[in-house]
């Protein structure tokens, strides 16, 4: 590193951008951050002394030397590239002449970018996936990111690394959320993450744009269903944080932009509230977006010129705005976090819990209420449109976990799901041995969620094929749902749907292979050893002279309850407890 000039303490990168110089060396903190060069050759905002000039015409002698030596690196590749063409040793493309694969094979003009694939295989990820993902949950511009694209390949002397993020991260967007062996080979997704990792931190330091908005929020969808939820965190903070900084969360802030940039600032933003609500929930943290500090208007219910978000029932007429639909049920999310596990909560008495579990349960229903019957589990179930099936089991996965979350959520044990195990197999055992149990841990409204439980999972086996994305976001409500109906056949064997529940949870065990014993072997054994003692207890009640316990639980007014296990205490006496369905689910890990 070259000497300090004793007249100016930062260096060449922190003086052109105004910012504090730590002087570290070799590099300070600002350089090492940028991958620079720590150096004090720049001109001052005074007239250079003598000295200074020399150096600088130096330092741009050097500069130029290198540019001429890169361009020359170019011209070799190009010209060998010409020289195989003229041989008849490669063929031309049948696309466009601008959108060549040669062109696509020049080297950047930032150094450090790898190539891209050519750009007929770009464009076909690019278009399936705003086809598709990008169609209901909408972070994209079709229009805008699609000229983006294009000219990354006609332009190859204008490329700069946001625009390279903007396309590798689109590209693991088309990967992350498309069927199985769709894009082979599947390896190329990591390849595609990391190549926008490469270079998120120059994103972020860069003086905000729309554009870094949504590469932050691209990386968040991709790590949304990862088991560990920090990265998704730190990047949907990150997001929420560069989107105030634009004013994304106000009217005001987009008065003067044209209508279609109006229009992708209101979509970025909402997608970033679905994702923070989302993502925080399962982190048992308060969402960064606060809902009193937003003045936006919701997107349409009814379809208008622009048909982002909507999804049209099987009949080709239904229609339903998906993308307000998750924001509806993100914001009740939001208040199952202050219901739960926010400061005021754990000062509640338990009345005063009960009464707000009321609430946010009356605002779900209120939600599920306004779904037209052409999407309920029960129609999509019998459509036959796999795709279709997909978006509505990820969106009922999101209501099962809200409403598990207020059934037995608590600040100590996220759903008590440990404990009611515990509890469900001692019990069983002890039916299985002929001991009459007074108590059974089966929470009120119990038939209601078993209906919920069977609809859930006949519509999640008509997801075929079923891709990563979608399977780990739906996982946790799908074994949770084929427990309830495994318990059920311990609390209720005179049940009319029995013999129907066991086929379904044994096909869906079966269908499930080793998958959850590797994710969630604790969930895994408990599911069995429940499954094998209710077949014990059907074969006892088959048996002739068989005497079944005296349960009275279900659909009766002497309901014992499971109120010891809740977070709320609730008084035993039916009277005084809310009238809502009680579910549960867990956050595997």
């Amino acid at each position: 590193m070259e000497t300090r000039p004793p007249h100016r303490k930062a260096c060449d990168l922190c003086y052109r951008r105004k910012i504090k110089c730590d002087g570290e060396k070799p590099r300070c903190s600002s350089c090492v951050v940028h991958k620079s060069d720590c150096t004090f050759n720049a001109a001052s905002r005074k007239t250079p002394s003598r000295k200074q000039a020399a150096i600088q015409r130096q330092r741009q002698g050097s500069d130029l030397q290198s540019r001429v030596e890169s361009l020359e690196l170019q011209l070799s590749a190009v010209l060998s590239k010409l020289e195989r063409l003229e041989g008849g040793q490669e063929t031309s493309s049948s696309i466009t002449p601008a959108y060549r694969q040669d062109a696509a094979a020049l080297p950047s003009q930032t150094p450090g970018l790898s190539d891209l694939p050519p750009f007929q295989e770009v464009l076909l990820i690019v278009e399936r996936y705003l086809a598709s993902f990008n169609a209901v949950l909408p972070l994209f511009h079709p229009a805008t990111l699609l000229h983006t694209v294009k000219d990354w390949y006609q332009n190859p002397r204008s490329r700069d690394p946001v625009t390279w993020a903007v396309i590798n991260v689109v590209l693991a967007l088309g990967h992350h959320t498309s069927s199985p062996g769709e894009w082979p080979p599947k390896g190329k997704r990591a390849v595609y993450l990391n190549n926008t990792l490469s270079v998120l931190s120059d994103i972020i330091m860069r003086e905000t744009e729309l554009v870094h908005v949504q590469i932050v929020l691209g990386l968040a969808v991709i790590l949304w269903s990862a088991v560990e939820s920090g990265p998704a965190l730190i990047l949907i903070g990150t997001a929420l944080r560069l989107a105030h900084s634009l004013g994304l969360h106000t009217r005001k802030s987009s008065e003067h932009c044209s209508p279609t940039l109006a229009l992708q600032r209101r979509q970025v933003f909402w997608m970033a509230y679905i994702l923070d609500r989302d993502i925080s929930l399962q982190a048992k943290l308060a969402p960064v977006q606060l809902d009193n500090d937003i003045d936006l208007d919701l997107p349409p219910s009814e379809a208008e010129d622009n048909l982002a978000g909507f999804i049209f029932a099987a009949d080709g007429h239904t229609k339903i705005n998906y993308f307000r639909t998750r924001i509806e049920l993100a914001r009740i999310q939001g208040e199952a976090y202050d219901c739960v596990y926010s400061v005021s909560a754990q000062n509640r008495n338990s009345r005063e819990r009960a009464e707000s579990v009321a609430r946010v349960l009356g605002s779900l229903n209120d939600w599920g209420s306004r779904i037209p019957p052409g999407f309920h589990a029960v129609t999509l179930t019998q459509s036959c449109y796999p795709d279709l099936s997909r978006y509505f089991c990820i969106l009922y996965s999101a209501r099962l976990s809200c409403l598990a979350l207020l059934s037995f959520g608590s600040p100590s044990d996220s759903f008590h799901y440990s404990e009611w195990m515990q509890r469900l197999q001692e019990y069983g055992g002890k039916v299985a041995t002929g001991q009459v149990i007074a108590r059974a841990p089966v929470p009120h409204g119990w038939p209601a969620f078993l209906a919920a439980a069977r609809e859930y999972i006949l519509l999640y086996e008509t997801v075929t094929p079923k891709d990563t994305f979608c399977m780990r976001i739906t996982f946790c409500a799908y074994i949770s749902s084929l427990i309830s109906l495994t318990a059920n056949r311990i609390f209720n064997r005179d049940h009319n749907t029995i013999d129907s529940d066991r086929e379904v949870t044994m096909n869906a065990i079966k269908n499930l292979g080793d998958r959850p014993k590797r994710s969630c072997p604790s969930i895994w054994e408990a599911l069995k050893r429940l499954s094998s003692c209710a077949d014990l207890l059907s074969c006892q009640h088959t048996a002739p002279n068989s005497i079944s316990p005296r349960l009275s639980f279900l659909d009766g007014e002497s309901h014992p309850g499971f109120i010891g296990a809740s977070g709320y205490d609730f008084l035993e006496n039916d009277d005084e407890i809310p009238a809502f369905d009680l579910s549960w689910m867990t956050l595997l890990t």
